[in-house]
């Protein structure tokens, strides 16, 4: 073993131990990729997976704010599903006044691929954003009035994780030294990106999360990344299929319940590494699950994120307590200056 791996083994094995309840199918797990049975194949659809949300000031035009919800880990290769879904809903939901409740929304819906693949799409504001709508169709950029832009297709995943080394419990990198490996290098996602005036939203600083519906029911949502993943746990104490599992419980849930529902879950995570105190100090950070950002400010993570933040090392140091502060991956996407300014797909 190399000797960082020893200086922080007990760290290691912990963080592998909390990390380690959130294996998906063939160990996909990472930031919020099927982060629950209720949405893994065969019985969920993953199509309505969130896997990660960003927010960040336009590097193109710092007038303007852009906001990114990809879902559908490994898209094409699960499920052989490379759309999104026909009969649900994705929501990018604002909040303005910092109540973790939604003031404003985008609400997106697609109808069926035609021979192409192509779907057709439709985008409604909701409430302080109801003066927003467009349509348009996958894999082309819609351009409206005033500067706005939305586009929504398959990318090239712009997560980066070594997965392999992190399962293997192995924490002994040196930045550089080419023994890792990002396990969503040549993976797609489905994305729909957003960039607006930031006089569209009203404010600069604001609360995002994404949400995907199915009947009016809400199946999956993210802010930040990783807090489900690492955080909450699978209920290990019902017989599988009786009661849903905690993540489900916290995918259903709203941002304004999260103190109340899974304070606890959080502080008993962080009480690993950190003293109780610093624990229910982070646990305020760190919920409600909502993506904090100022689009006046160019910086990055925790300001919003960024597509090419190492959100990976900055939450391994936050939960760890700095035993462990990165995976020594760094991004390998080819990132455009442009809308979308995600790597075209694979």
């Amino acid at each position: 073993m190399r000797a960082r791996f020893v200086t922080a083994g007990a760290a290691a094995v912990a963080l592998a131990l909390v990390f380690g309840m959130a294996r998906g199918p063939a160990g996909l797990v990472a930031a919020d990729h099927l982060d629950a049975p209720g949405l893994t194949p065969p019985g969920g659809d993953s199509r309505l997976d969130i896997n990660d949300v960003y927010a960040f000031q336009s590097p193109a035009n710092a007038n303007n704010a852009v906001a990114i919800m990809t879902v559908n880990p490994a898209a094409g290769l699960l499920t052989g599903q490379t759309g999104f879904s026909t009969t649900g809903r994705y929501d990018l939901e604002i909040d303005l006044d910092s109540d973790a409740k939604p003031d404003a929304g985008l609400r997106f819906t697609f109808g069926a691929a035609n021979a192409s693949g192509v779907q057709a799409w439709q985008m409604k504001g909701t409430a302080k954003a109801a003066h927003l709508s467009a349509a348009g169709t996958t894999s082309t950029v819609t351009n409206l009035p005033g500067g706005a832009k939305i586009t929504a297709g398959t990318f090239d995943d712009p997560f980066f994780f070594d997965l392999v080394n992190f399962l293997a419990v192995d924490f002994s990198c040196t930045p550089g030294d080419g023994d890792t490996s990002n396990f969503f290098l040549g993976l797609n996602t489905l994305a729909i990106a957003v960039e607006l005036p930031r006089t569209d939203l009203g404010q600069d600083s604001m609360g995002i999360w994404a949400r995907t519906m199915l009947d009016d029911t809400q199946i999956d949502r993210m802010g930040r990344p990783a807090i489900n993943t690492v955080f909450i746990p699978n209920n290990i104490f019902e017989p599988s299929g009786t009661e849903p599992s905690q993540r489900n419980a916290f995918n259903s849930g709203k941002p304004q319940h999260d103190q109340r529902d899974f304070r606890g879950e959080v502080v008993d995570t962080l009480d690993i590494f950190h003293t109780l105190a610093n624990a229910n100090v982070l646990a305020d950070i760190l919920l409600p699950d909502i993506l904090t950002v100022d689009f006046s400010n160019s910086a990055g993570f925790l300001n919003g994120r960024q597509l090419a933040n190492d959100v990976i090392d900055a939450e391994l140091g936050i939960v760890t307590n700095g035993a462990v502060t990165t995976d020594c991956v760094p991004t390998d996407s080819a990132f455009t200056g442009t809308f979308p300014y995600l790597a075209p797909a694979n």
